[in-house]
């Protein structure tokens, strides 16, 4: 069972819901899921915490938190039960906790596409080539030999990135990426992955 958890804030941010009619109430999660969405306006938020006599800070918060509650249910792929299990946290009227389920599940597959479009998508590397450069003798120094490596990253995005690292340097690279690729396949990596796509 997955529960999403708020905080106090939240929590009292969310509460203003029992105090709301049901039309009023469902107006609210309607402009928070239209906020997800990406339509938000705040000439409309304004516009309706006028028309409903309502305090328009009070609104915004309950917008945001209720905004909240649709980001994190949709990026765990909440069930209905786990879904209404959250909800129960701030224990709306049974009206609202309808409305909020039917707008998160009427709305859920759209949201996880929303939510996969913002993800990050970081570069890969299309090609490694690698130089050593090593000075041999110098007049005025008789320190040893220090090698360095001078590399080149081309990337997806077709960028080239260099860069020049001693070998203490490129050893604890090549470590933290051995580590990084460890933790690829260790199975909290696995259960992350399943829950963000």
């Amino acid at each position: 069972m997955v529960i999403i958890y708020f905080n106090n804030e939240q929590k009292e941010d969310l509460q203003f819901l029992q105090e709301l009619s049901f039309e009023v109430g469902s107006k609210i999660v309607q402009v928070s899921i239209d906020f997800f969405k990406g339509n938000y306006n705040p000439k409309l938020l304004q516009n309706v915490s006028t028309k409903l006599n309502l305090p328009q800070l009070k609104v915004e918060r309950c917008v945001y938190a209720l905004s909240y509650l649709f980001t994190e249910s949709s990026k765990l792929s909440l069930s209905k039960s786990d879904f209404l299990e959250s909800v129960d946290a701030i224990s709306p009227t049974k009206e609202i906790e309808e409305c909020l389920l039917e707008s998160y599940q009427k709305n859920r597959e759209e949201m996880r596409r929303i939510l996969s479009e913002m993800s990050l998508k970081l570069p890969s590397i299309d090609s490694l080539q690698w130089r050593l450069d090593v000075q041999i003798s110098s007049r005025r120094t008789s320190n040893e030999a220090k090698p360095v490596y001078l590399l080149k990253l081309k990337t997806s995005d077709n960028r080239t990135v260099w860069f020049q690292a001693d070998y203490n340097e490129l050893e604890s690279m090549t470590n933290q990426l051995e580590i990084a690729l460890k933790e690829s396949k260790s199975q909290h990596y696995k259960r992350i992955k399943k829950y963000i796509k």
